[in-house]
């Protein structure tokens, strides 16, 4: 058995904020389920499908004008 004693240096990460939620637009269905799932896993504590919802959100955005 090896009884060295192992150090490590702990590194602080430079991470950016984390951005606004994207909204959804107005008279959009898409946006709108989205949003409202997002919405529901927010309040289960879901915040992996919260996280998910957002990406969805902002993919789908790009397809408006």
């Amino acid at each position: 058995m090896n009884d060295e004693t192992w150090s490590h240096s702990a590194v602080m990460a430079d991470l950016p904020l984390p951005q606004r939620w994207p909204a959804p637009v107005d008279g959009c269905a898409d946006c709108a389920a989205l949003a409202l799932l997002r919405g529901g896993a927010r309040d289960q504590g879901d915040l992996s499908a919260v996280s998910d919802c957002n990406v969805l959100l902002r993919r789908h955005a790009e397809a408006h004008p």
